[in-house]
């Protein structure tokens, strides 16, 4: 059964939003319409021209639950411009795929309501992602960034940003054509400032697919010693003294 919706132009019945048309008669709802539950059917609203569609809402045959809303472009209603899709028993939205730039679909958490994803995907063609956005339900912030190369699976980078400042904690650059890693820059702050940026180089660490991408990478799993503030210093120095004395990498030992 298809119901078409009408906003109600008269002053008189101004609060009641939107009217429902269904069999010929005008209804100011859906229970006043008394529509049998097993049949399917969908609502159409217009716009104030009573011409051009804003959207079209589809219910469940049997909780009569809203389950999909389709809203289309205010300057071209034959172009879509989103689709919400939501849970046919508890009316919780599920998730809404965008189309107004370039396709992005957002996941919503069906307890609180929240963001868990966005995916977008690439501007001229929809079936490649170029990154994915995780939030973190407590703070609603961006936690991962993940980015993907041209070919829209293969991840190029993850940024792993902090729930409370937003600034970056951990990249991990991925090899080519691989779930290898190739580095990993780990960042300390105190307050809004760096203090410690520490990078690891060229270490075969894999990740399966159902692996979580936040694994703890330690300077001991990856086999490499971190210089510690005086040790820098000390080679900054044996640098100078090299260039200052034209001294050569293999007279030199460092402890």
């Amino acid at each position: 059964m298809s119901i078409t919706s009408v906003i109600v132009p008269n002053e008189e019945e101004k609060n009641c939003g939107f009217g429902i048309l269904t069999n010929s008669k005008f209804v100011k709802d859906l229970k006043e319409a008394q529509i049998l539950p097993a049949e399917n059917f969908k609502e159409t609203v217009y716009r104030h021209d009573g011409v051009s569609v804003d959207k079209v809402i589809e219910y469940h045959p049997q909780t009569g639950k809203k389950i999909k809303v389709t809203n289309f472009d205010y300057f071209d209603d034959t172009k879509v411009k989103s689709i919400e899709d939501y849970d046919a028993e508890s009316g919780a939205k599920l998730k809404v795929t965008s189309f107004s730039l370039f396709k992005s679909i957002t996941d919503f958490d069906i307890s609180s309501g929240k963001k868990i994803k966005t995916t977008n995907f690439d501007i001229k063609n929809e079936t490649k992602k170029t990154s994915v956005y995780d939030f973190d339900l407590e703070s609603e912030k961006i936690v991962r960034i993940t980015l993907f190369r041209p070919d829209g699976n293969s991840v190029s980078l993850v940024k792993e940003l902090d729930p409370k400042t937003g600034m970056v904690r951990r990249c991990v650059n991925y090899k080519k054509n691989s779930t290898a890693i190739s580095s990993v820059s780990q960042y300390e702050f105190q307050g809004d400032k760096t203090i410690k940026t520490t990078f690891f180089y060229n270490t075969p660490i894999y990740f399966t697919s159902n692996q979580a991408l936040s694994r703890k990478v330690t300077a001991d799993a990856l086999n490499k010693k971190v210089l510690d503030e005086n040790q820098k210093n000390r080679v900054n120095k044996l640098i100078d003294n090299l260039y200052k004395n034209k001294l050569s990498f293999s007279s030199v030992a460092i402890s």
